[in-house]
């Protein structure tokens, strides 16, 4: 029984002893964190994200508990983490301008009756070929497919007259169209 404990021991005195060095060293955090994070990017919620696996990373074993060796290993932690937060925030805002809902998900995507695997290689299919449409025919397709926004106010939007709209997405329509017959889906 003492063998047990005496790893558990030493395992928790290593967390507080890295979290008496984070404590030291907050403000070098903070300040490093707010320098990596991009404007849509919570700071304090990064840091203490990354504050939460250094310590259990500690406790492990797995990180060293030296004040410069411990900041080295947080400053490439928060880096790493800003960078996988700003690699979301763009997927997520690419998302919302393809799909143009707000969690940037096609409601075809993760429609509860899309049950079998042809209904969702189709919807796949589909979202490929807008997505090789130029940006201004893709627009067109989802705002009025996936939003069901009228030709008419969508002309009225872009201060472009209603023919000039109707006929550049009667052209995206034949591009998808085309675009699905080389993926041999229709």
């Amino acid at each position: 029984m003492p063998d047990s404990s005496k790893p558990q021991s030493t395992g928790n005195e290593a967390r507080e002893q890295c979290r008496l060095c984070l404590r030291a060293l907050m403000h070098r955090l903070l300040a490093y964190a707010r320098l990596q994070a991009d404007a849509d990017t919570d700071v304090e919620v990064l840091l203490s994200g990354v504050i939460e696996r250094v310590v259990q990373a500690a406790a492990q074993g797995r990180v060293p508990v030296q004040e410069e060796d411990l900041l080295r290993y947080c400053f490439s932690s928060i880096r790493h983490e800003a960078m996988r937060q700003r690699q979301r925030n763009v997927n997520r805002r690419m998302a919302e301008s393809l799909y143009g809902g707000q969690d940037g998900v096609a409601p075809t995507e993760h429609h509860p009756r899309m049950e079998n695997a042809d209904a969702q290689l189709r919807a796949k299919l589909l979202r490929n070929a807008v997505r090789q449409l130029p940006p201004e025919q893709a627009e067109l397709i989802l705002l009025h497919i996936w939003q069901e926004i009228s030709i008419a106010e969508i002309a009225r939007r872009c201060s472009t007259p209603e023919s000039t709209i109707r006929s550049r997405y009667t052209a995206a329509l034949r591009a998808v169209k085309l675009n699905l017959n080389h993926s041999d889906i229709c």
